[in-house]
């Protein structure tokens, strides 16, 4: 401040002002900012537009294509254009600046100049305002980061149900729905089916959608990756978005099984060697965990999936065309070590699939014979990579099937005669015992052909459909695994040839045998003390799909269709659609939807109560049940009284619409004179009315009374 102070005198006295010394500030005086406020440059540009797209001309066709352009331009008010020509190449750039007198013309121009065609080309325009944040944008997708996790408070309020309803997703033409299953109400009510979406003109799901293991989460599938949902909560019937994971064109997804991790697979081929083929994210952060190239081998055949977790999620696996097994862990997410401390691979000659157990860190490893060494059943334990048993066989073709809690693995065997005309022979279910000491074996012989192999669900039996070798006698087996043998308990012949598949109850005991793309369905049960019921027997037609609620309550059958590009859509087209029964077979509801590709139940998280405490519910079902009871009774009194009302009311109006009538009977016949005349007609008929009465008895009943 004293510099320019200083300036200010040697100023002064030069032009000859002295006497204005004495009006200079002797203090350092306020600063400019606080006396008033800094000015600020508005560098905005409300009614300027930004066009690109255009074709790049030179200055003999400039005029010309600055007159063909400027016509739908022009429509919108007075305006400046500038297009540039470039120097180096003495033609446009492709591009214009447009600025208009009003913001208003800019506003109006822009919906129109947008997307607007002229000739072979379609223009593109946007303001000037956002042009910065367009072109600063990242070649690479990242999806914007709006939290850097999220709660899961509210994630279970939908099992709170004051009416214990289950939750049914529907997917169908380009709606994504979610109902409750109210079988008080006769039909499904909906949950939520993205109205808030629709409203904001955005869509809920691109493809197709899939729950997590617990049903805590929905995920969609979208161009650029999967978005996670969650919802209904204790205050709104809406589903919220929780986090997205970016991979773009993402045709498989898979959870791991305490959620905590999303596996993601773009469909590319291992051959392909894409290096981010698969993804692995944190559910809870979106942050990718790993990529990996596609696996050589889908253990569990077909195309998906390539990855397996085990029970627990703390390890997954893949298998490579040359006999290895790579398991990582997902706390550093590399491959386990074995007993030197090294990281290494498990190495299995003639490698032909693997499983994990339902309960435990233990995977079942199938080899094929190869170079006259046998087929071997390996059972592994990890990380120690012990070998807990190991079976070997010759000429024969095997499947693993684990029982849902991992107390039980079946080895379907057949044994394969000839080679050269795959002529095969009996089939072996070799039933290993893994919680006994040295994992003993049963053994069962089955003579006939074996279509399909069940476990019972938390059980110690399981179902086997087999047909004789012409393929016309089905039957049903049923067998108990005791303590000491395994025995056969019941058996069934199946009326039809067309039954090809059996789903147990998640609880057990009931089952439901379904003809798959025929259409027959058999509904049963087989008791605690092995007797088989069969409750009912019905048909579906064309049926793709059967499913049990998680509650064992209640059986969807469906029938859908492929999504679109997908083979084998229009032959399911015409009977699309769903069932909903009750276990024993009773049909609630049924509807057609066209292009009906998805259904199914909400899953249920595990249980929190102790193995002992759901033993003494079931055993005491009938104390626990009488709430429920009594909440059903006043729920189908409240039903029973709505439907009384409007009964009542719609008789009301029919007879008014009757009183009316004989109203207007009454007075054109006494202004025709038709009811005189209709009283003179019954005189002169002569008749005579007549009373009779007849009683009959129709029952005597005598009691003796005493005297007191």
């Amino acid at each position: 401040m004293t510099v320019i102070q200083d300036m200010i005198r040697e100023t002064l006295e030069e032009e000859g002002n002295e006497d204005l010394l004495d009006y200079i500030s002797e203090g350092d005086g306020e600063a400019i900012d606080d006396v008033e406020e800094p000015l600020s440059l508005d560098d905005s540009f409300p009614s300027t537009l930004f066009i690109c797209n255009l074709p790049q001309v030179g200055q003999e066709k400039y005029q010309r294509l600055m007159k063909v352009v400027g016509k739908p331009i022009d429509l919108f008010g007075q305006n400046e254009k500038y297009m540039p020509m470039n120097e180096t190449t003495q033609t446009t750039d492709g591009f214009m600046i447009v600025t208009y007198e009003t913001t208003e013309g800019a506003t109006r121009a822009l919906p129109v100049l947008d997307g607007y065609k002229l000739a072979n080309i379609t223009l593109k325009a946007v303001r000037m305002d956002d042009f910065e944040q367009i072109v600063s944008r990242r070649e690479k997708f990242e999806p914007r980061r709006e939290l850097s996790h999220f709660s899961r408070a509210a994630f279970r309020d939908w099992l709170g149900d004051e009416k214990g309803r289950e939750q049914i997703l529907l997917r169908h033409h380009t709606e994504t729905e979610i109902y409750w299953h109210d079988p008080m109400a006769g039909m499904p009510i909906l949950c939520y089916g993205g109205e808030r979406e629709k409203a904001m003109k955005k869509v809920w799901c691109d493809w197709t959608v899939k729950w997590s293991p617990w049903g805590s989460v929905l995920a969609t599938f979208h161009q650029q990756g999967i978005a996670i949902w969650a919802g209904p909560t204790n205050s709104s019937n809406e589903f919220t978005k929780k986090n997205r994971f970016p991979h773009e064109n993402v045709k498989f997804i898979e959870f791991s099984p305490n959620e905590e991790f999303l596996l993601t697979w773009n469909g590319s081929l291992a051959s392909e060697d894409d290096k981010q083929a698969v993804r692995i994210f944190c559910v809870l952060t979106g942050q990718k965990m790993k990529e990996l190239r596609t696996p050589g081998v889908a253990p569990l055949g077909g195309e998906f999936p390539h990855v397996l977790w085990s029970h627990d999620g703390k390890y997954f696996a893949e298998a490579a065309s040359d006999g290895t097994i790579s398991i990582r862990d997902t706390e550093t997410f590399t491959l386990i070590k074995d007993e030197a401390g090294k990281k290494k691979n498990l190495k299995y000659d003639g490698l032909h699939t693997f499983q994990w157990s339902p309960k435990d860190n233990t995977i079942a490893v199938w080899t094929l014979e190869k170079d006259n060494n046998p087929a071997r059943l390996v059972l592994v334990q990890i990380p120690s990579r012990v070998e807990l048993a190991s079976r070997s066989r010759t000429q024969v073709e095997a499947s693993m099937h684990w029982q849902s809690e991992g107390d039980y693995l079946c080895l379907l065997v057949t044994k394969i005669l000839s080679k050269k005309t795959n002529k095969k022979g009996a089939t072996n279910l070799e039933l290993f015992r893994i919680r006994e000491r040295n994992i003993p074996v049963d053994i069962v012989e089955v003579r006939d052909t074996v279509r399909g192999f069940y476990w019972e669900t938390k059980g110690n039996r399981f179902a086997v459909l087999t047909t004789d070798d012409a393929g016309t006698r089905p039957k049903l087996l049923m067998y108990a695994l005791g303590r000491e043998k395994c025995e056969n308990v019941a058996s069934l012949d199946l009326p039809s040839n067309s039954f090809n598949n059996f789903f147990w109850a998640p609880d057990g005991q009931y089952f439901v045998c379904a003809a798959i793309g025929h259409g027959d369905l058999l509904f049963g049960g087989l008791t605690p003390d092995n007797k088989l019921e069969i409750l009912h027997k019905e048909e579906h037609f064309m049926l793709t799909e059967v499913q049990w609620d998680p509650s064992s309550r209640y059986v969807i059958t469906a029938v859908t269709q492929p999504m679109q590009n997908e083979t084998g859509g229009f032959r399911y087209s015409m009977e699309a659609g769903y069932a909903v029964w009750t276990f024993q077979g009773r049909l609630l509801h049924r509807a057609q939807k066209e292009k009906l590709f998805q259904v199914s139940w909400r899953p249920h998280p595990p249980s929190m109560l102790s193995p002992e405490r759901q033993k003494d519910i079931r055993k005491n079902i009938k104390t626990f049940s009488k709430r429920y009871d009594a909440l059903d009774d006043q729920l189908k009194e409240a039903a029973r009284s709505a439907f009384r009302e409007e009964r009542q009311q719609k008789t009301s109006e029919f007879q008014s619409v009757l009183d009316r009538l004989e109203e207007f009977k009454d007075q054109r016949m006494e202004e025709n004179g038709w009811g005189e005349a209709w009283e003179k007609l019954q005189e002169d008929q002569g008749w005579v009315k007549n009373q009779v009465t007849h009683e009959e008895d129709l029952d005597i009943t005598e009691e003796l009374i005493s005297s007191s």
